[in-house]
């Protein structure tokens, strides 16, 4: 692995910053295992304690990932979004953003991703969306079917062929459905999220881009609709506080 030597004094920050800009530039490669803490110390040139807080650091940056065991070490961690949604759970949690914020983000990018997918889906990606519609519908029997809405959304992100957006759409999702978990959607809303996603998934079929685009917006709006009529009388005492947030 290659580190450059400075003549100034190192600092954990700066052992931190070298080790990502050697991952950003491809020198270090998605699950290639580092040296250990103490030839990291060696090469360095520092204490064992400042390295171990410089991993500290990449770790909560989600660029390092620690596995115990047998061929156990430090590693270069595959991307993942868990880094983007706990910052965006922290500002929901505390009101710094509401779930009409979220919504105005998705009715930005989400309409795009169908519109795109439309053109780009194959054969194999159009089976699982029809497969998870029917296993939602046959969770509206069981009083159940939330479990099926990241996954939907997912897939119609992976057929767009766009992973920045799927990275976009991961991160949002997976921070609006502990919200809608938590909130008890009722039989007239679970039945519109199937609906709207048996159409989509019909949109897709047709690879017709600008109706799969228009139905994923009015989906986006319609769930936003639905959970602030929840919201409102489920919480009647916060009002319109946490979902719209007006005149803020």
């Amino acid at each position: 692995m290659p580190v450059k030597r400075s003549s100034s004094p190192v600092t954990f920050r700066g052992i931190a910053e070298e080790l990502a800009q050697a991952i950003f530039r491809g020198e270090l490669r998605v699950g290639e295992r580092l040296p250990t803490e103490r030839e990291l110390s060696r090469r360095f040139g520092v204490s064992v304690p400042v390295v171990r807080e410089a991993l500290r650091i990449l770790r909560q940056q989600g660029l390092l990932v620690v596995r115990r065991g047998y061929g156990g070490g430090i590693f270069v961690a595959h991307p993942n979004t868990d880094f983007a949604q706990d910052v965006l759970r922290v500002l929901l949690g505390t009101r710094q953003i509401s779930l009409r914020d979220i919504a105005e983000v998705r009715l930005i990018y989400e309409p795009e991703i169908a519109r795109l997918a439309a053109t780009r889906i194959t054969d194999a990606e159009l089976e699982k969306l029809q497969e998870v519609v029917l296993r939602q519908q046959q969770g509206l029997r069981e009083d159940r079917q939330e479990e099926f809405n990241l996954y939907f959304h997912r897939l119609v992100a992976e057929a767009a062929k766009n992973p920045v957006l799927a990275v976009v759409m991961e991160t949002v999702v997976s921070v609006l459905l502990p919200e809608v978990r938590r909130m008890r959607l009722d039989r007239e809303s679970r039945t519109h999220i199937v609906d709207f996603h048996r159409r989509l998934y019909e949109a897709l079929g047709a690879r017709d881009g600008e109706r799969a685009a228009r139905i994923m917006a009015e989906h986006v709006a319609e769930v936003q609709q639905h959970l602030q009529r929840i919201h409102q009388q489920q919480f009647p005492e916060a009002g319109e506080r946490i979902l719209v947030m007006e005149g803020e």
